[in-house]
């Protein structure tokens, strides 16, 4: 059976070794994969709300999700990254990076990590968590043609058996925003798959 929706998993980061325990969006901030899957239309699943002196002044934040293929015999082939049903209010926006793990730790490898959430990730890089690891630059794509490859570093284009790929997200609110309620996007893996 061909590769489901439902096979591709997508968990918060910041555990200390692949599928540890770490359940605080607000510390999604890299390292290893944790076992806490980020579920899809609850507020505040992985950014905070934004605090009046944030708005007024202008904030930059990131976080960084876990993809992980966890169908049993089949890869997700030619797998990209991009946004969908980006609403996060006037002037602002959110832009994402895609991080590969260390050859050979492909399956339970970790991305860099952060000290703090106001802390920017190191982008357009090879082997940057070891050898083999690679971060693309920063991307708004909003479509698979248009979308960021999981072939960064020495990474091939599919997501194998087991296999992750680590995702930044950089939230900018622009100073002086207007208040939004209900600020909403998604981060979409998408590939082809065999039948």
């Amino acid at each position: 059976m061909s590769i489901q929706p439902s096979d591709i998993k997508k968990y918060l980061t910041g555990a200390t070794s692949d599928g540890g325990s770490q359940s605080d969006p607000d510390s999604s901030l890299g390292n290893y994969r944790s076992s806490t899957e980020i579920v899809n239309n609850n507020d505040n699943n992985l950014f905070d709300d934004v605090s009046g002196a944030e708005s007024q002044a202008g904030n930059i934040e990131y976080r960084c999700i876990c993809f992980k293929n966890t169908h049993s015999s089949l890869e997700l082939q030619n797998a990209k990254v991009y946004l969908s049903d980006v609403d996060v209010g006037s002037g602002n926006s959110i832009a994402f990076a895609v991080e590969t793990p260390a050859t050979g730790s492909e399956t339970d490898g970790n991305a860099q990590s952060i000290a703090n959430e106001s802390t920017a990730p190191q982008v357009n890089t090879t082997n940057h968590n070891g050898s083999g690891s690679g971060v693309s630059d920063w991307s708004t794509a909003t479509s698979y043609n248009d979308g960021v490859p999981v072939s960064q570093g020495s990474h091939d284009a599919n997501l194998g058996v087991g296999e992750i790929v680590f995702v930044w997200i950089r939230r900018t609110i622009q100073a002086g925003a207007s208040a939004k309620s209900g600020a909403t996007f998604k981060v979409k893996i998408e590939g082809d798959t065999a039948a």
